[in-house]
């Protein structure tokens, strides 16, 4: 995957056209006529449709609030005054969004007293654990921004919003409601309103765009390092954002494909990346995934990973059963390959209840085997449940260590630092970078960099076996 032909966004638009463009979209929330959406919620809807409907919604009603209140430290830390106008108008934009979907909830729906407060605390349990992991992160970053304005900080926290949580989870999620409603014929007024605010978040990513072209053009390598980082921090949240505690059948009222919404995403977040002029080996290593499949098969395979209880909130029991474990490894593979070792690197996990299998760099490809080698070069012994949990940043591998239960022997220079088959430490890179350490990435790893010189004494202990 080479360099991205592809034309950058900062050639295509400028930051003034933006700003223009809100002031030629101003719309008001507090117009929006939901008489007949009053009608339809409680006469077409189906029960499973209005339950479906209410968690979707819900989703977009604290995202938007969560991400007017982080907007600030943005405004503050952005480097030219362009900027910072329209940084302005989109938090105004959030706001907007925030009553739109309040007064749905409240003058449609029937919830909370017609308060913001009241509002969110009545679909706060809507909240999947993706989606409260993401808005984390996005506000720690945001909380980082007010001390550091480095042009690393700043790129970092707008690919977290604008690419990552505009980009890739609310537009294609917004385009599947849109969806929704025009086929079903209800909800007139939400469905103008979701419009609108469809309108004001393109309006937004291209901004984040431009702004992260405009950086990766002055820094390729340490930008884009930045971008790739925060990418990967995301990944296990990401996967997990959109899938309902109850499973997949869960939407089938709304007729809601999980499997191409995650698709789509993933399609968006490609497009994204090479639109800020990101090359293709940079693309592969912030996604990691299989690039011989499409979009369509990659969302299947994230479905099939949530559907086994391997990512996700932990709730469900972890599936042992073969086909998932394969796309599991098959996941890992991709994860490896980003960042892929010197040739004759052996890495074995040996999973005590479902056997071991390992990987084989050889004639710069890696070979996939099940069953143990005789002699890896790094090899971690544990259960499967405890891999999942580590993978999907359930557990503590620290604590893993201490308590035993995971056990690590040979080469620890390839769990951690430039070595690393899980992508190298920020500051073991060619160009340091800024960059807040990853605490995750799309599958693994956030499971063994082992932050902290304690934890590096742990890795470094022979595992007894």
């Amino acid at each position: 995957m080479g360099t991205s032909t592809a034309p950058r966004i900062a050639s295509q638009i400028s930051y003034s056209d933006l700003y223009a463009r809100w002031e030629r979209g101003h719309w008001l929330a507090t117009e929006i006529d939901f008489t007949q959406d009053r009608i339809d919620w409680q006469e077409k809807l189906t029960e499973g449709e209005r339950a479906a409907a209410l968690w979707f919604f819900a989703l977009f009603f604290h995202g938007e609030d969560e991400v007017a209140d982080d907007l600030s430290p943005y405004v503050e830390a952005a480097p030219i005054e362009e900027q910072t106008y329209f940084l302005t108008t989109q938090q105004v934009d959030e706001s907007r969004h925030s009553v739109f979907f309040n007064r749905f909830m409240h003058e449609v729906v029937g919830l909370g007293d017609g308060t913001p407060g009241a509002g969110l605390q009545a679909t706060e349990g809507h909240l999947t654990w993706g989606h409260r992991e993401t808005f984390k992160n996005l506000a720690k970053v945001a909380h980082e921004l007010h001390a550091d304005r480095s042009p690393e900080k700043f790129a970092e926290a707008v690919t977290n919003y604008h690419v990552i949580v505009e980009g890739t989870l609310a537009q294609p999620g917004q385009h599947m409601m849109e969806a929704w409603l025009e086929r079903r014929g209800i909800l007139p007024g939400f469905l103008a309103g979701m419009q609108k605010i469809s309108v004001d978040e393109q309006r937004h990513i291209a901004f984040g765009m431009k702004t992260l072209s405009d950086l990766y053009e002055t820094d390729p390598v340490g930008i884009g390092d930045v971008i790739v980082d925060a990418v990967r921090t995301s990944g296990a949240a990401l996967m997990a954002f959109a899938y309902p505690s109850g499973g997949r059948a869960f939407l089938e009222p709304m007729g809601v494909d999980l499997a191409a919404l995650y698709g789509e995403s993933m399609r968006a977040l490609d497009s994204r990346l090479k639109g800020i002029g990101l090359t293709g080996e940079q693309r592969q290593r912030a996604m990691t995934i299989d690039p011989s499949l499409s979009f369509g098969q990659q969302g299947e395979r994230v479905l099939q990973l949530l559907d086994a209880g391997y990512v996700g909130d932990g709730t469900l029991p972890k599936s042992k059963r073969p086909e998932d474990v394969e796309v599991l490894f098959s996941m890992i593979a991709n994860v490896i390959e980003a960042y892929p070792p010197k040739d004759g690197t052996v890495v074995q996990f040996d999973l005590t209840d479902v056997g071991a299998r390992h990987y084989v760099r050889s004639g710069g490809e890696l070979e996939y085997h099940q069953g143990p080698h005789p002699a890896p070069s790094v090899s971690l012994r544990l259960s499967l449940d405890d891999f999942a949990d580590l993978i999907a940043e359930r557990a503590n591998p620290v604590k893993l260590l201490l308590l035993r239960r995971l056990r690590i022997s040979g080469d620890r220079g390839l769990l951690m630092g430039s070595r690393s088959i899980f992508g190298p430490a920020p500051g073991t890179r060619s160009k340091p970078t800024r960059a807040a350490s990853p605490k995750g990435l799309a599958l693994l790893r956030s499971a063994l960099p082992y932050p902290g010189r304690v934890a590096q004494r742990l890795v470094a202990r022979p595992a007894a076996r």
